[in-house]
């Protein structure tokens, strides 16, 4: 790699124009004193800078290995993630360093620091650790490193740049949402899918003492002892299969930061895949714009949830038109057995069903639920008049636009569901319960 050039700090400059200028006057003024002086100092910051330039003439990135260790790579937002990282110089001789391990924005660090100013000395290793607080979402990389050499009396720099960046993925927090309607599902979907027997066939439940009613033959006598025989206890499978469908172009970034339509989306969906997973429903995720960006099918395995958990939690607002036909139509192909989709669109540009895709998807047993952004209600109102005011006028033509789209789409039959910042959440859980109660028939 190319050598970096030496930069001259503001006290060097500093020191410069002082000495320019002590000369230019002692010359006017015929003063020996501040001749001396000018040429002192310009004399001192030219040598200092000299030697500098000489002792780091080969200074450049190839001098440095950095090797990270301790190092999060995948945590959810809130959550708190180390670094710690060893700088290692094939330089021959010491140097005022400082070094600096670049931390993106969404990453705050909390304890330790990424900087570190020190007397790096010959075949020595400098080391830096941290700890950091997530705070936006999506991949973020930290890095690279820079180090910088200084001179003795801080005139001059030279630095380089070693390119060793860490990706951090940080997904949305999902463990510690609404964990009582987990429990709600259980209860809701075991108490009634025995009266329905619609589903896959029959699972294990549990074990328990035969009464007299139950059938001789279901004795477990592997389980059971003379004084106390055990059934086994089944149940009818009702399990459902779920693709979410993530618009994610332009139009799903409105919203404040960090509560973006899209984000949102992003929050229900991996709430939807969590609730899915643990009543082993099957589910798959398609990121669309105006192609796919990323798609997986349909699985009820641990690696799979793990995915989605990465996949969903990766979504950011990309660049082309969503057209949510083409979507379904990508979908259909690829679904195979009936599937209840979950969309999340800003259905813009409005829906055109003309080409024959819904038709499709319907013909192929598909059921869609779409939910779309409320311009208004992404931005709650606050105190201030004046400024929800605002937010009303501006976002005027997008809500007349939306309800246009909106009623385009249930006028095909479909159920279209608008959200806020406070209410997608128990949407979609609400229509996840009816679905697995036999209740989600559009």
């Amino acid at each position: 790699m190319a050598r970096s050039r030496v930069v001259q700090t503001p006290r060097g400059w500093g020191l410069l124009a002082g000495g320019l200028v002590s000369l230019g006057i002692g010359v006017v003024a015929i003063n020996l004193l501040l001749l001396l002086v000018g040429v002192v100092v310009l004399a001192f910051v030219g040598i200092d800078l000299l030697a500098f330039a000489l002792s780091t003439r080969d200074f450049r990135p190839d001098d440095f290995t950095v090797q990270r260790t301790e190092n999060t790579a995948l945590l959810p937002v809130g959550a708190v993630g180390t670094m710690a990282l060893k700088v290692e110089s094939h330089r021959k001789g010491g140097m005022y360093t400082e070094v600096y391990d670049r931390v993106p924005e969404g990453l705050a660090p909390i304890a330790g620091s990424p900087h570190l100013v020190t007397w790096w000395e010959r075949g020595s290793d400098v080391s830096l650790a941290y700890a950091y607080r997530a705070e936006l979402r999506g991949t973020l990389e930290i890095g690279p490193t820079i180090v910088v050499a200084h001179d003795t009396f801080g005139l001059a720099f030279r630095g380089a740049r070693v390119e060793n960046r860490w990706p951090v993925e940080v997904i949305p927090q999902v463990a510690l949402w609404r964990t009582e309607i987990t429990e709600r599902l259980r209860n809701e979907t075991v108490g009634r899918v025995l009266t329905g027997p619609r589903g896959f066939g029959t699972e294990f439940r549990s074990l328990r003492e035969y009464q007299d009613r139950d059938d001789f033959r279901s004795i477990v006598w592997k389980r059971s002892t003379f004084e106390r025989l055990l059934v086994k206890e089944t149940q009818i499978e009702n399990r459902v299969d779920v693709a979410l469908l993530l618009d994610v172009s332009r139009p799903m970034g409105e919203g404040r930061p960090g509560a973006e339509a899209l984000d949102l989306a992003v929050e229900a969906s991996l709430l939807l895949a969590r609730y899915a997973f643990s009543q082993g429903d099957r589910t798959a995720v398609l990121l669309y714009s105006d192609l796919p960006l990323a798609f997986l099918p349909l699985d009820r395995s641990t690696d799979h949830s793990f995915q989605l958990d990465r996949v969903i939690g990766q979504a950011k607002v990309q660049t082309g038109m969503f057209q949510l036909e083409d979507a379904l139509r990508y979908l259909a192909e690829r679904l195979g057995q009936a599937t209840s989709v979950f969309a999340f669109t800003a259905l813009e540009p409005a829906p055109d069903l003309s080409r024959g895709g819904l038709a499709a998807f319907r013909r192929a047993g598909h059921r869609l639920y779409v939910y779309a952004p409320d311009p208004q209600g992404l931005f709650p109102p606050g105190d201030d008049e004046l400024a929800n005011r605002a937010v009303r006028v501006t976002a005027g033509p997008d809500v007349a636009r939306r309800r246009e789209a909106v009623a385009r789409l249930r006028a095909q039959g479909l159920p279209v569901s608008t959200y806020s910042a406070l209410d997608l959440l128990d949407q979609v859980t609400q229509q996840y319960v009816r679905l697995r109660v036999g209740g989600g028939a559009a």
